[in-house]
């Protein structure tokens, strides 16, 4: 369904004027199926068809939805191929896995059961991936929440640390109008223990 403000592009030429790939805008869809539509430099020219005619010489031009910020499952697979893992049986019925993230930091899981008979090394292995996956996602995620949330604090502070801005989250904080008085730009400050210092995250 064509409907106004619809952008459409050409899969089949029409007359001398509108060649394939080219990309007209609808300006008016009426009850009985009449399409208006804008073409060529600006949208400056104008052309009217019917619906039928539309459909056989326009195809509706999908707009890409910006992807919200998210962690993804191969993201999280590329993380666990690259650590490294240490695997020990404790007391005959327990397995302890010991995993090195690709940034250092170590994640330890176990897993047991009651028996020792009944004990597989292999299976309380894949359990604690299965955890150990679950804690990197979490850890992942909260990484990039508090990125997101750094972000809009800089956005809403102008990212400039001026303090001129009335809505500013920095003005009533002493440590940045210590800031201030360096007249530098966060960016350019030299001082790590600064909490404005973008150096420092």
């Amino acid at each position: 369904m064509i409907n106004n403000g619809d952008k459409l592009v050409v899969v089949k030429k029409v007359a001398p004027f509108l060649n394939e790939g080219d990309v007209v805008k609808v300006t008016n869809v009426t009850e009985d199926g009449i399409i208006s539509f804008a073409f060529g430099d600006g949208f400056m020219h104008m052309g009217v068809m019917n619906t039928t005619e539309c459909e056989n010489h326009f195809k509706k031009v999908e707009e890409k939805k910006e992807e919200a910020p998210a962690i993804n499952e191969e993201y999280i697979a590329e993380i666990m191929e690259n650590s490294e893992f240490e695997i020990a049986t404790v007391f005959d019925k327990c397995t302890v896995v010991s995993c090195r993230l690709p940034n250092g930091f170590v994640i330890t899981e176990y897993a047991a059961c009651v028996s020792p008979e009944n004990y597989d090394e292999d299976m309380g292995a894949e359990i604690c991936f299965e955890r150990i996956s679950n804690k990197v996602w979490e850890l992942e995620a909260y990484r990039l929440q508090q990125h997101l949330w750094e972000e809009s604090l800089m956005n809403k502070c102008n990212s400039t640390c001026s303090g001129n801005c009335e809505d500013c989250i920095c003005d009533d904080d002493e440590e940045f109008d210590e800031c201030l008085d360096t007249d530098l730009d966060c960016d350019d400050c030299e001082d790590f223990d600064c909490p404005w210092n973008s150096n420092t995250r």
